[in-house]
């Protein structure tokens, strides 16, 4: 049953480019498109390679005037997204603490993923969030230093993924102030560089004949663990 709807839904999905456009800590927002760097369009990455892999397209060139958002270890942070038909999981890594987040490119070590949704109970996370607004809640680490962190909201779309290089990647980061008591985070990974073309979680030759996506894993490794 999960491989046939997996099918109707991939067969099914409409053009639906997105753009995150907002987010909230603990159920308050700093407002539109504040605290977000903004993505130069609603097109995806499929270049896994590039450092727009990293903050969406021409990402790792800083932009100016982005507010850094305060927050705390173990808040709840709820990503507004542009709802999606395209089927996939949505994960969010961190980047820090770096001395300003307003400064630092994301580019290379130093990530870690704090949040993965794949295909649960019969739904992908993008399903989920369709029937929410588009919105989706994780809570951060309750172990985390303080800091200025970048926060890394990524949708894996997989309708395209029987092709290498046609995974479609829609990314966002958004600037993070986070107070905390310490903590150190494992396992890290490096943005270009942990994410292979080939890797069976972004390419997927039998996508629309025989997957199953029960087995399913997002790219970026576990969850990590803090303390």
């Amino acid at each position: 049953m999960h491989k046939s709807t997996l099918v109707v839904s991939l067969a099914a999905a409409v053009s639906a480019h997105q753009n995150l456009h907002q987010f909230w800590v603990n159920g308050v927002s700093p407002g539109y498109e504040i605290g977000i760097r903004r993505a130069p369009s609603n097109s995806p990455v499929t270049d896994v390679k590039s450092n727009d892999i990293v903050c969406n397209v021409g990402g790792d060139k800083v932009p100016s005037g982005v507010e850094t958002i305060p927050a705390r270890a173990g808040d709840k942070i709820t990503v507004g997204w542009d709802p999606s038909g395209h089927p996939g999981p949505i994960t969010h890594f961190l980047y820090g603490p770096v001395d300003d987040a307003a400064k630092a490119s994301g580019v290379g070590a130093g990530w870690f993923k704090v949040d993965e949704r794949d295909y649960v109970d019969g739904h992908w996370a993008n399903e989920v969030m369709q029937n929410n607004g588009g919105n989706y809640t994780f809570s951060l680490p309750a172990s985390l230093k303080s800091g200025d962190y970048l926060l890394r909201s990524e949708m894996l779309a997989l309708h395209a993924a029987q092709t290498v290089g046609g995974a479609q990647f829609y990314i966002g980061c958004m600037q993070l102030k986070i107070t905390g008591s310490g903590g150190n985070c494992s396992p890290t990974i490096s943005l270009p560089g942990a994410y292979n073309a080939e890797d069976k979680n972004i390419y997927i030759p039998d996508v629309y004949n025989g997957f199953d996506p029960t087995t399913y894993s997002a790219p970026g490794g576990p969850v990590a663990s803090c303390k």
